[in-house]
């Protein structure tokens, strides 16, 4: 049982390993090493973690975190977008208001704007439930650090 987990984890560890190499100007990458001066990388995807060292945690989990933090910005940048065409649409319907519209006019511009912030809702849902899954992914690699 000892040696099959040990095949396992030789294996996974040689699939994640890819050689970088530069050639006559060309990056090429391969399984195996291409030159003297191949730079090994490691393609594990973020957030799967196999017994390692410190240091491949904190950089898995700095990684996730560089993530997070953009998918932040994201978010508090999609919130200004969402506000500035809602307050611009809203200043059309008060303008259209003082002009004595028809009611249809009104009511078109009113769905207009309701369109609008369920548009940007459904993308501000979707980047909040891709940062609760980031999250969720570094606590897990934080306590798998700390098991170890």
């Amino acid at each position: 049982m000892k040696y099959a987990l040990l095949l396992c984890l030789v294996a996974f560890s040689s699939q994640a390993t890819v050689y970088k190499c530069e050639q006559n100007g060309v990056v090429e990458f391969s399984q195996f090493p291409c030159a003297n001066n191949a730079e090994t990388m490691d393609m594990r995807p973020i957030g799967t973690a196999m017994l390692g060292s410190k240091g491949e945690y904190k950089q898995q989990v700095d990684a996730l975190k560089r993530k997070g933090r953009f998918v932040e910005f994201q978010i508090s940048k999609l919130e200004q977008e969402k506000q500035q065409q809602i307050d611009e649409l809203k200043s059309e319907l008060y303008k259209l208001r003082r002009s004595y519209p028809k009611a249809e006019e009104l009511v078109t511009l009113q769905q207009k704007i309701d369109r609008t912030a369920q548009l940007f809702d459904e993308k501000i849902a979707t980047e909040r439930s891709t940062l609760a899954s980031l999250q969720l992914k570094t606590g897990n690699l934080e306590r798998q650090y700390a098991q170890n």
